[in-house]
């Protein structure tokens, strides 16, 4: 009986364990543990940061360590449901996927907020890796909280800026200086950008807190020119004079130039040789509009004018787009659609309407390929048309209605209609910049 009871233990441990080491192996292969590491962050929004209410910080993932090449899909989750997650311009509410590596979020709530990404194989749907950041919502901090719109006067005796409240009607002016004038606002609203052009060999930009408190040195050089926010505030494009002593007939050529606002780094995103100049950034972070102007002579080495495009590239550089021939001087200005599909420019031929050619605003498309459209006609006008309120209207400056030989700012829906004053002031107003919560 003894020897039969031992038998019957032995049998039973054995299978025990066969049960154990086949459960082990199951559910490693059910739950295997993850394969790569993921990091999670964003230009903007430190860990355990803030981002303000109703404002958008842009939030990417790095995954290394992973075995061969495999597609990955990317699952986002807002635990606490304060914000909104948006993909391409489109919200997609508190979760999503998507095969980019790269999403943006809206503070939607005040309080505590988190977000997750975990990265998935995309062909065996296995987790290889995940990630949180945590971060506050909070009250915005810049120094606007409605729709402004920013102009400056050409009284140079008295020289300022003021801002329109489009829901308020307020007006807040800022004084300036004849040397130096603000050039944009930052996404948040804290910051302005102030271009110093006192020095001729040696113009500078700083950032100048809105509510005057203190002002930072940001880039300075040989002709620094029309500096300007990317859409995540995190940097600052501009054009800088460089000179190519080679290029015998004309050795100066402007190209464009990026600066990160928080460690200072610089880097040349154009190599072009050319005057490279106005940079604007779409809204998506992934373009570069600017003017593209090549200097020609003739046979005899004299100037004999230049050919200039408005053209686009790449927001990390690379070839251009041409999208549009414009004779030297006669672009006064252009902005970007909020879905950065086209853009409109104000098309102003300095000899007037022809009839060939109508001075005014008009849309091209980003891709090219087709002719710009025209939007409104607008014979005087010669500053930069900006969209607003979410794309459905369209500010500029000048005195379309004829009534006065005053610029005024002006706005127009999306199409060329409805035809709005939007200041009224006893000097030129130029318009600057707007900002939108």
């Amino acid at each position: 009986m003894i020897k039969m009871a031992t038998k019957l233990q032995w049998k039973w441990k054995g299978l025990v364990l066969a049960s154990l080491i086949s459960v082990s192996c199951d559910t490693e292969d059910i739950d295997p543990k993850p394969q790569g590491e993921v990091t999670l962050s964003s230009p903007t929004v430190e860990p355990d940061g803030s981002l303000s209410l109703n404002a958008t910080a842009g939030f990417e993932v790095e995954i290394t360590g992973l075995d061969g090449n495999p597609s990955l899909l990317y699952e986002w989750s807002l635990a606490a449901g304060r914000g909104t997650l948006i993909v391409e311009n489109q919200e997609t509410g508190h979760q999503t996927q998507t095969s980019a590596p790269s999403v943006t979020v809206r503070g939607d709530d005040l309080g505590n907020e988190s977000l997750r990404v975990k990265v998935l194989n995309e062909a065996t749907g296995r987790l290889l890796g995940e990630d949180l950041l945590s971060f506050q919502i909070t009250e915005a901090v810049g120094c606007y909280s409605e729709l402004t719109i920013f102009y400056r006067n050409n009284d140079w005796g008295n020289p300022a800026m003021a801002g329109i409240g489009m829901e308020s009607g307020n007006v807040k002016t800022l004084q300036l200086s004849p040397e130096n004038w603000l050039m944009d606002i930052s996404p948040n609203g804290q910051w302005f950008l102030r271009q110093d052009f006192s020095d001729l060999r040696n113009y500078t930009i700083w950032l100048e807190a809105c509510d005057g408190s203190g002002s930072t040195l940001l880039a300075e050089g040989p002709q620094l020119e029309r500096p300007t926010f990317g859409p995540t505030g995190q940097y600052v494009y501009f054009s800088e004079r460089i000179s190519y002593p080679e290029q015998t007939q004309d050795p100066r050529a402007r190209e464009l130039v990026r600066v990160d606002i928080e460690t200072g780094e610089k880097a040349f995103i154009s190599e072009f040789r050319v005057f490279s100049s106005e940079p604007r950034v779409s809204p998506d972070g992934n373009w570069i509009a600017f003017e593209h102007s090549e200097s020609t002579f003739n046979p005899n080495g004299t100037y004999a004018g230049s050919i200039t495009h408005l053209a686009v590239m790449p927001v990390e550089g690379g070839a251009p787009r041409f999208l549009v021939p414009i004779e030297s001087n006669d672009l006064a200005g252009y902005d970007w659609s909020p879905d950065s599909e086209h853009l409109i420019f104000n098309w102003h031929k300095q000899s007037g309407s022809s009839d060939t050619h109508t001075n005014g605003i008009y849309r091209i498309s980003r891709d090219g390929g087709a002719a710009p459209s025209l939007i409104f006609a607008e014979p005087e006008g010669s500053g930069r048309p900006i969209y607003y309120a979410d794309g459905t209207r369209i500010a500029f400056h000048g005195h379309p209605a004829g009534e006065s030989t005053q610029f005024g700012i002006w706005s127009i829906d999306a199409s060329g209609g409805d035809l709005q004053r939007l200041s009224t002031n006893r000097y030129n107003g130029f318009l600057q910049f707007i900002w939108e919560p």
